[in-house]
């Protein structure tokens, strides 16, 4: 089924059928997540996914009407937060576990209003409250224009045409909990990426998936042109689905995206601790699941385990310490070794390709990346029955000191290409006059930059150890053995004399004389005191 864009997915959704126009970003996307599932310590939170029939599931979606709002919530799109609530209420949500807070730069976040227990559901709200592609299909107006198009663009669309109802769309409180537009990176300029995403992935990223979101409405336009193209426009199509991109979420169960009143109010969170969303069967209802216990006052986020420059793309949010963040760096081999074949078949077989990315993290790297790295500098054919990709094991000396330094070398390219050190990111976010785009780039570059120069802590801990450089023979020379041959050499004058005086000695007395002390023959057959002296 198609829906999902790659790359702005939920990390726990990463094995269904992206959006077309996002299909090139597919192989290394879904490779990358698949390998962080394999690494030690989890670098991308695991959500256990429930199994059930998504026909079964998508058919009662689809029975569903929405029905009526009353007058007072039915009012326009530009209505506050409170009415959605006061709607839902009046839909029988009961909303006494959570409460809404706003901070000082005035984003929205959601308390406990009262002690939540593990495990214990937070939040429930009746699933024909919640918008789906289904109700997109069954939209008089875009029906047929959405068939056979992903989810997410289907949802672009139904919120274009919700909208353009005002007062009269059934819809109308829940649209009330959705901004107008979100500004992230796909809504920037080319000189405002160029500018403000220096150095950082998220640069090009948002540069190709521009093209690819405008690239889907040139497809959409031909089969549109009977809608009004005031309103069904490339920029309005654009702003529609990074609002959808910002605030729809993926329900496991259902195995669908959904627009979600109440929601929009809550952060989201890469941590394993934060609240789940998923669709309840038998209740039909999206429900929010708390995965700790919550004291009152504290801060109920919603998890999402995608990292920080996927996090900016989608929802123009940037968490701070992300524990689902991560960078890639890619390794390959070198297509003029002669070893190459051998080493492409190696690498196939324990499903890595060529190029391979790795994810590196602000702890550290993963062990595969190491190995892969250090089987693709194997000269010595022998060696190949060391390389492991489960266990951090050495191949040789030479070997692993350059790896460690080609390492090394690629993550201080990276760091410089931003242009400046963490400080001066750090300078520029107490800065009242930054702008809410360049604060979020800002905040970005940081976290990257941590990312990077945890990475080169972690290469320079291993390379401590070695402390070598390596020589013709394959073994491994100090750097600074001409220093210490230097400084034995020093501190062995003050004890020249004594060595000198002692020698004399031994040689005064005969101790030098290898036969000294010695009761053998002489040349005749006499006793070394017996032979005749020469005066």
């Amino acid at each position: 089924m198609a829906g999902l864009l790659c790359g702005l997915q939920p990390a726990t959704c990463v094995q269904r059928q992206p959006c077309t126009f996002f299909a090139p970003h597919l192989s290394s996307r879904l490779t990358t997540a698949r390998l962080c599932s394999r690494l030690q310590g989890s670098i991308l939170p695991h959500q256990r996914r429930a199994s059930c029939s998504f026909k079964s599931v998508s058919s009662q979606l689809r029975r569903r009407q929405v029905q009526p709002c009353c007058a007072a919530a039915a009012a326009a799109p530009s209505q506050s937060m409170g009415a959605t609530r006061a709607w839902l209420q009046d839909k029988g949500v009961s909303l006494t576990a959570i409460q809404s807070e706003k901070s000082k730069d005035g984003t929205l976040w959601a308390s406990a209003a009262t002690n939540i227990n593990n495990d214990e559901v937070v939040l429930r709200i009746p699933g024909d409250l919640c918008a789906t592609a289904a109700d997109a299909a069954g939209e008089p107006t875009i029906g047929a224009l959405v068939a056979g198009r992903g989810e997410l663009t289907s949802l672009a669309l139904w919120l274009i045409a919700e909208r353009q109802k005002g007062d009269a769309t059934p819809w109308a409180p829940l649209l009330a909990s959705l901004p107008e537009r979100v500004d992230t990176p796909l809504m920037w300029t080319e000189e405002q990426r160029k500018e403000w995403l220096k150095g950082s992935p998220v640069a090009q990223q948002s540069r190709d998936r521009e093209r690819q979101l405008r690239a889907e409405w040139q497809q959409l336009y031909q089969a549109a042109a009977d809608l009004p193209p005031a309103v069904y426009n490339e920029e309005s199509f654009l702003a529609a689905m990074c609002v959808v991109l910002a605030h729809s979420v993926y329900l496991p169960s259902a195995e669908c995206f959904a627009m979600v009143p109440a929601l929009s109010g809550l952060r989201r969170s890469g941590s394993a601790s934060a609240a789940v969303v998923d669709y309840d069967i038998p209740s039909e209802s999206v429900t929010i699941t708390a995965s700790r216990t919550y004291r009152l006052g504290d801060e109920v986020a919603i998890y999402d385990g995608r990292p920080n420059g996927e996090l900016c793309m989608a929802t123009g949010v940037v968490q701070k310490n992300n524990p689902a963040d991560y960078l890639t760096i890619e390794a390959s081999l070198v297509a003029a070794d002669r070893l190459y074949s051998v080493k492409k078949e190696i690498l196939e077989g324990s499903g890595f390709t060529t190029p391979q990315e790795f994810p590196i993290t602000v702890d550290g790297m993963p062990v595969q990346l190491l190995s892969y790295m250090r089987m693709a500098r194997i000269q010595d054919s022998a060696e190949f029955a060391k390389v492991s990709f489960e266990k951090d094991i050495i191949i040789t000396p030479s070997n692993e000191y350059e790896v460690l330094q080609l390492l090394l070398a690629d993550c201080r390219d990276r760091f410089t290409a931003y242009g400046d050190n963490m400080e001066a990111d750090v300078k520029a976010l107490q800065r009242k006059d930054l702008s809410p785009p360049e604060r979020l780039a800002t905040q970005l570059r940081l976290e990257e930059k941590r990312i990077v120069a945890g990475t080169m802590d972690a290469v320079r801990r291993r390379l401590d150890p070695i402390r070598g450089i390596p020589t013709k023979s394959g073994a491994l020379q100090d750097p600074n053995q001409d220093f210490l041959e230097m400084f034995q050499a020093i501190e062995g004058v003050p004890q020249l004399p004594g060595k000198l005086l002692g020698g004399f000695k031994r040689w005064a007395s005969g101790e030098d004389d290898p036969d000294w002390g010695k009761k053998g023959k002489g040349k005749k057959g006499q006793s070394i005191r017996d032979m005749k002296r020469p005066w």
